[in-house]
């Protein structure tokens, strides 16, 4: 019987899970990362459990790895490509709320809420409606976005209908496909220069780890307000705080952090909350992408046990270890 091996999945969905497996006559086995039974495993599952190359080279039978979500920065995708495992992720499960979480905080900044929200809980409310600096229509601003892929793309179309400049920027499109889409195409370094707001729609990887460093954190426009719905390693955290310690930066609604879960005594948590917006990486959560991720993931396994090649692919060039039918 083939191994389906999952160390770490969500709290209550092992039943849900078991009985999916059986249906498809596979034994689905739970526990840690490092138990002998995940190097017989054919199919691996995983949440957040961190596949690198040391554990992928012990994997003498693994077919597939799946990742329980979209991001695949804690699967070393080059180790299981060049073992001939096939990697999966989920890429559009969650696409809305990601989206919805992005432009909502943008707004959120636009419009200072938190500001005002703290504000009238510490000086009352007369002084919060005297602090109305930095209020400008909607119309009368920028937006920069950084990467327009499935993400990008859907906040772009939430924040386009009040009125907001849109601009633009991602390498792997160019500068017609990036006007197609009703939005200004910039360089990286001249986007943030030009916007109010930054909002940041990318994958964790070599070539975007630390991509808001302090150089170009530097490049933003002063009072800018930055917004990271991505991964926390996207930006250079101590830069970040420095940014807002200078005031370079007005404010920053973050979803994720570089290391996750912040402590409670972590700068961003103590520093002034009118300038600090703070989500505990809630931005892909709803009740509806529940059954989404399930069954992008299912296809996939379902894929891979009638010998198919999954329709989520993150290593396309990869030569699997059993041959595949397109």
């Amino acid at each position: 019987m083939l191994t389906i091996h999952w160390p770490d999945p969500p709290p209550g969905l092992e039943p849900f899970a078991e009985e999916r497996a059986a249906a498809a006559g596979a034994d689905l086995v739970f526990g840690d990362a490092t138990a002998p039974q995940i190097c017989d495993a054919e199919i691996i599952i995983t949440s957040s459990v961190a596949m690198p190359a040391s554990a992928i080279a012990g994997l003498t039978r693994c077919r597939m790895i799946a990742r329980y979500g979209i991001g695949v920065d804690t699967i070393d995708v080059a180790a299981a490509t060049a073992s001939g495992i096939v990697v999966c992720n989920a890429p559009t499960y969650c696409v809305a709320e990601v989206a919805d979480h992005a432009a909502a905080m943008v707004l959120s900044l636009a419009r200072r809420l938190p500001w005002f929200d703290a504000t009238v809980r510490r000086d009352g409310w007369s002084a919060a409606q005297r602090d109305e600096r930095g209020l400008r229509r909607l119309s009368r601003q920028t937006v920069g976005l950084v990467g327009l892929g499935k993400i990008g793309r859907q906040v772009a179309r939430r924040l386009a209908p009040f009125g907001f400049t849109l601009l633009g920027s991602d390498p792997l499109l160019d500068d017609p496909a990036i006007l197609a889409l009703g939005i200004t195409p910039l360089p990286l370094d001249q986007l943030l220069n030009a916007s109010d707001y930054v909002t940041l729609s990318v994958p964790l990887n070599a070539a975007t780890h630390h991509l808001l460093d302090a150089r170009r954190l530097s490049l933003m426009r002063p009072g800018a307000c930055l917004v990271n719905t991505s991964r926390g390693g996207v930006i250079d955290e101590h830069a970040l705080l420095e940014a807002l310690r200078s005031e370079r930066l007005h404010s920053v609604a973050l979803d994720v952090v570089e290391h996750e879960p912040l402590r409670a005594d972590h700068e961003l948590l103590t520093f002034d909350p009118r300038r600090v917006l703070i989500t505990p990486h809630m931005a892909a959560s709803s009740h509806d992408v529940i059954a989404d991720l399930h069954r992008e993931i299912a296809e996939s396994i379902a894929a891979i046990l009638d010998d198919r090649w999954p329709s989520a692919v993150v290593n396309p060039t990869v030569i699997p270890r059993r041959a595949l039918q397109r």
